[in-house]
């Protein structure tokens, strides 16, 4: 699809007095600022600051500051090059899944807009798509669009003005665009975090992955190209083996999704989608040239596709990415074995008619990756000594060369998919997924020239999905109903963390949805039924293998309901329950977990987990502001989480933090909130507000490893073309996040053990970090050359160079945050 255009208008005189309530609103506000008690450990200025941004953000919630002007409209006219009309062309409001078609004499007109953004669609026949963004205080006369045909014959437009095709009533929130390629480059949980209600939970600078409403793991599950990811992630440290490069859309759905997405999906799903294969048309393609300053990490990723000439059904697509990244830093030092590399590829190709279609993808992810050196220590005085130093003990310099202990991790994903098309029926498709899944640990052994990994996992994974969504009922009711397999088998050597074992699951749902006029309701059931063999080996006895068998079942179902008493306000109401069995690392981990520099214990006795769900939100557009707001209660009943111990264990491979898996009962809630603010069409600022409490109900005290609150706005300049340079925006961020202050006290005391006198660590190894703020820039621009266009991008995290530590990086005890990192994105399209 080519680049959207942009129409705006200038504001309109009638918003004079909606402008004075605002001015007048903010101005009542300031003088509040003076009154509030200042948080203690922030400066003047820094104080002044977050008061300032906490108020623009509550101001922004109140939707009396503007009343809504719900009479606009957007018209134009629909022709050939600027010449012969096309009647019968498709009009379509992406947003709002509303449309026309255009008259005889290919004009158009959609009314009863609100003020707003939105995403105008135009389509015709044997014509390119185009599309246009309508910045809209005012009703807008001259959206025209010139079609210019294509050498094939494009497939029938339908437009439906129906909500129906939703994926789900659970609150979800995307990347793609523009907004995907301002943070592409980095790993899958930094690019999610730039979402409300999403972090990401750390192993130094080169590891993360995402998190959802304070959890993560195996509760929250990735689709990578509709097959569920399975690797070994039940470590916080074990990133998804996805290239982010792959996608054009990711979207993320907060909450328990369990009736669709099946067991796991407790805290909610990330979709990774590539875009459609090509049916046929022209080679075409992009290219990406990133560097990053910190640690000088260079990125390259490539895309070609097209069709197979007169196989105008025939569609392929090949991807590739390379990544090298030398040694991190912080804003006074060197951040020791903390480089990189990662090798990607993926190839697709398919044949799609409108009645059929198969599709075939592999995609293969590969990656080296250091483990922080500072994070080990050989002794229970060094130990010590790490953490409570002002900086890591192990000095660096600047290298590209990986050294231990590191990681070597490769994944393999093959995807089959067939679909077939009834008039009468509705619509079936079958989906394989094969992954294999390597992952080698190497340790820092002194005095040792060992080229053998400490551990190696190796994890076979086979699922397969039978879907049917039936042929709408009337014009109100939908639905889907489906089952799915999975087999996996997982095979340890070099190391007993974890046992080998074998996992057997089936699945059975139906969902049903019924849609008219301001209502939308949805109601689903799942069954699932797991059956799990481990084989282990008792403590010395290797000639004698144990095999526990467990089994589980359970069902999981959700109750959803939407509502728009206006055209510019929703209701969400959603209640959904999931469950996720314990996998085999809560129960019987018993060793050194290299790549988490720690020391994990499980437990056999570990129960199922399961999650009861409740999300209420609220969407409102109010003149030229947007917000929406979302609150959420999740109750887990025999919550599995990791408890830091009082002892660290010395092994003969150093000395390691030590932590047990533990069950409990606890209680998440929250609130996710953003506000946009136009203050004309190019000028704007965005608000977002991610708060979690979570507690131990068993024990009757707060939970560890739960996100701190973080408050970001940003003012946003956006200019649809200026000379010969379009798609202009600047940005200027300020991120808050405060201190965890919901965490247990932390102290040590003094004991003899076994006559030596040893240190007892007391809920945990260190408090939470201080509070910190962070600054951040970005620029870009695109421009054509020979009829091609470039993208340019460029963006400073961190610009003031602060020193910080983050509460969910596992190595904040040893270190701290990195600095400044200054990057440059180059995309080039054909």
């Amino acid at each position: 699809m080519p680049n959207p255009k942009q129409v705006v208008v200038t504001h309109s005189p009638c918003h004079a007095t909606r402008a004075f309530r605002v001015r007048a609103t903010l101005a009542t506000a300031a003088r509040l600022v003076a009154r509030l008690p200042a948080p203690q450990k922030r400066s003047g200025f820094a104080r002044r600051v977050w008061h300032f941004q906490t108020i623009l953000f509550f101001l922004a919630a109140i939707p009396v500051l503007a009343q809504p002007d719900c009479r606009l409209s957007v018209s134009g006219r629909v022709t050939h090059l600027g010449k012969e009309p096309l009647p019968g062309a498709a009009l379509y409001i992406v947003e709002l899944q509303k449309g026309v078609v255009a008259d005889a004499a290919g004009r158009y007109k959609i009314g009863n807009l609100c003020a707003g953004s939105y995403t105008l669609v135009c389509q015709f026949v044997s014509h390119h798509t185009d599309t246009m963004v309508v910045m809209l205080t005012q009703p807008v006369r001259n959206a025209d669009f010139n079609l210019s045909e294509t050498p094939e014959t494009l497939e029938t437009v339908t437009v439906q003005g129906n909500r129906n095709a939703a994926p789900t009533l659970l609150p979800q929130q995307s990347l793609e665009g523009a907004v995907l390629q301002r943070v592409s480059g980095t790993s899958l949980g930094e690019m999610l975090k730039t979402l409300p209600g999403l972090n990401s939970i750390q192993t130094g600078p080169s590891i993360s992955k995402p998190v959802i409403h304070g959890l993560h793991s195996n509760r929250v599950l990735v689709l990578n190209n509709g097959i569920r990811q399975e690797g070994q992630q039940w470590g916080s440290e074990h990133a998804p083996e996805i290239d982010p490069f792959v996608a054009k859309r990711i979207t993320v759905v907060k909450g328990a999704a369990g009736v669709r997405y099946g067991a796991d999906a407790i805290g909610g799903v990330i979709l990774i989608e590539p875009d459609p294969l090509p049916r046929g048309g022209a080679l075409a393609g992009e290219v990406n040239v990133q560097g990053f300053g910190n640690n000088r990490q260079g990125t390259a990723a490539a895309l070609l596709e097209g069709g197979a000439g007169k196989w105008k059904h025939f569609g392929w697509r090949l991807q590739g990415t390379y990544k090298l990244a030398g040694t991190a830093r912080t804003p006074d030092y060197w951040l020791a074995n903390t480089q990189f590399r990662e090798r990607n590829f993926s190839a697709a190709a398919g044949y799609q008619t409108d009645k059929f279609g198969v599709t075939a993808f592999f995609s293969r992810f590969s990656t080296e990756i250091g483990i922080f050196r500072a994070s080990q220590t050989g002794n229970i005085q060094d130990f010590e000594n790490a953490i409570r130093a002002e900086r890591p003990l192990v000095a660096s310099e600047f290298s590209y060369q990986v050294g231990k202990p590191y990681q070597d991790i490769s994944h393999d994903l093959l995807k089959m998919q067939a679909h077939y098309q009834s008039g009468k029926l509705g619509r079936f498709s079958f989906v394989f997924g094969y992954q294999h899944n390597l992952r080698e640990e190497y340790d820092f052994l002194r005095n040792s020239s060992s080229t053998l990994p400490a551990i190696r996992f190796r994890l076979n994974t086979y699922t397969t999905e039978l879907l049917w969504e039936h042929k709408p009922i009337g014009k109100s009711i939908t639905g889907t109903m489906g089952v799915s397999t999975i087999y996996q088998g997982n095979n340890v050597r070099f190391g007993r963390l974890i046992p080998n074992f074998n996992n057997l699951g089936l699945g059975i749902f139906a969902t049903e949805r019924w849609a008219k006029n301001r209502w939308e309701l949805e109601a689903g059931l799942r069954y699932d039924y797991r059956h799990l063999n481990v084989y282990r080996s008792p403590p010395g006895r290797s000639d004698i293998v144990i095999a526990p068998a467990y089994t589980y079942t359970n069902l999981a179902g959700t109750l959803g309901a939407v509502y728009e008493p206006r055209q510019n306000t929703t209701v969400r109401l959603t209640l959904s329950s999931a469950w996720r069995p314990p996998n085999t690392a809560e129960l019987y981990s018993n060793g050194v977990h290299q790549g988490a520099a720690a020391y994990e214990r499980g437990d056999s006795t570990i129960r199922t987990e399961q999650a009861y769900h409740a999300t209420l939100g609220l969407n409102w557009t109010a003149g030229k502001l947007t917000a929406e707001t979302g609150v959420y209660l999740n109750y887990m009943p025999g919550y599995i989480y990791l408890k830091p111990d009082t002892l660290p264990v010395l092994t003969i491979r150093g000395v390691f933090p030590q932590y047990t898996y533990t069950q409990v009962n606890a209680l998440f809630r929250g609130i996710d909130a953003t506000a946009t603010y136009a203050f004309t069409p190019q000028f704007s600022w965005h608000t977002k507000l991610a708060l979690v409490w979570a507690d131990n109900r068993t024990a009757g005290e707060y939970l560890p490893f739960v996100p701190a609150g973080r408050l970001e706005n940003t003012l946003r300049y956006e200019r649809a073309k200026w000379g010969k340079l379009s798609g202009i925006h600047l940005a200027a961020s300020a991120l808050n996040v405060a201190r965890q202050r919901r965490a247990l006290p932390v102290s040590t005391r003094t004991t003899e053990i076994l006559g030596i006198s040893r240190t007892v660590f007391v809920n945990d190894y260190l408090p939470p970090p201080p509070a910190y703020m962070l600054f951040n820039a970005e620029a870009g621009f695109s421009f054509r050359i020979a009829k091609r266009t470039t993208d340019v991008g460029l963006s400073v995290q961190n610009l003031t160079n602060v020193r910080y530590r983050d509460y969910l990086n596992r190595f904040r005890y040893f270190s701290d945050e990195t600095g400044r990192n200054v990057v440059l994105r180059l995309k080039f399209r054909f």
